[in-house]
């Protein structure tokens, strides 16, 4: 009797509760979150994948490269834990030097239409002019420096700067004439320019590629031909016939995180491409060279540009070390003896 009791007990108990599904349970199955708000877990959010707002960012962490195929810029190098007050003074001082540009062919401008009307000068006018171009202006059909990318990458120290691409009414900055222009420029002694604080080296690049089985040939093809390519095809040609230019060239490869390409495959398929170009007539000098090839490979990119021999002059195009120099240079002959004599007490 006692058991019978406990079992029909027992068993509306179970009655009680098998009420049927709970409303926030489906398929049986309960979800870790019921909560809609903005702090939706990832497991509740389902679709939301799908929807492509974090796909989206995910891919954007994918690509920290920043640097596509076909793309034109500078790397700059800069102590670490100073990216971001570098590219701030890159962007000055790129900004310094095309303005310069832009505001002489204004000054030209200006002079010519003085001429036209006869000489007369306004001084109140060419201050009030002088005011307006040291203001920016948006609407300017001069806007390579306003469309200069400055963008940040995956790795300490570097940073790449990205020139906008050739249109109908801008064309795209030269990088090795302006990283010339910027270093000589800072090399005078009467320099009164922006100096450099944070920034390192100025890298050119001319072209950046896809590294991909076939990259940096194509690369070589695109970029080598305009600097190395002998007019003549006649492999026994002299050198000092008309058409025929030997240069004493050297390649300088830089290899940030690829371990698909290492320096010596670089240097063996630039200077292939080299040979071919000058047929066999272009020499290797590693020292006294006529052009420099550099090669940045970064990532599944690959960069090239071709400088001239005064990258040696130019203290390799570090603006930090052009600098030293100067400050080097202001110190009196004396002053290293009271250095010494204040060390000594």
């Amino acid at each position: 009797m006692m058991g019978s009791a406990d079992s029909a007990e027992r068993s509306s108990k179970r009655v009680k509760m098998d009420r049927g599904p709970r409303p926030d349970m489906v398929n049986g199955t309960r979800p870790k979150t019921t909560n809609k708000g903005k702090y939706l877990t990832r497991q509740a959010q389902g679709s939301s994948h799908d929807d492509g707002k974090y796909m989206s960012r995910r891919a954007k962490t994918i690509s920290a490269s920043g640097i596509h195929s076909g793309d034109v810029g500078i790397f700059v190098t800069c102590d670490k834990g100073q990216e971001k007050r570098c590219l701030q003074e890159i962007s000055d001082i790129l900004g310094e030097y095309i303005g310069q540009d832009i505001q002489s062919s204004d000054e030209a401008a200006q002079q010519d239409q003085g001429e036209a009307t006869g000489g007369d000068i306004d001084i109140e006018a060419d201050i009030l002019a002088e005011l307006d171009s040291l203001r920016p202006s948006p609407s300017s059909s001069n806007v390579p420096a306003q469309k200069i990318s400055l963008v940040t990458l995956d790795i300490p120290c570097v940073s790449f700067i990205r020139f906008p691409s050739s249109s109908e009414t801008t064309t795209t900055p030269d990088p090795v004439d302006l990283v010339r222009k910027i270093c000589d420029s800072a090399s005078q002694r009467n320099y009164t320019g922006p100096r450099s604080r944070y920034v390192k080296r100025l890298t050119p690049v001319s072209l950046v590629r896809k590294v991909l089985p076939s990259g940096l040939e194509s690369l070589c093809d695109e970029v080598l031909p305009a600097h190395f390519k002998v007019q003549s095809d006649d492999p026994n040609a002299a050198i000092d016939q008309p058409g025929v230019q030997v240069y004493k060239f050297a390649i300088r490869p830089t290899i940030r995180n690829n371990d698909k390409l290492d320096r010596d495959q670089v240097i063996k398929v630039v200077a292939e491409k080299v040979a071919a170009l000058g047929n066999g007539k272009h020499s290797v000098d590693l020292k006294g060279y006529d052009k420099l090839i550099l090669v940045d490979v970064y990532r599944n990119i690959v960069g090239m540009s071709v400088v001239g021999n005064e990258f040696e002059s130019l203290r390799r195009f570090n603006l930090a070390e052009i600098h030293a120099l100067h400050l080097d240079e202001d110190k009196k002959p004396g002053d290293e003896d009271v250095e010494s004599s204040l060390g000594a007490r």
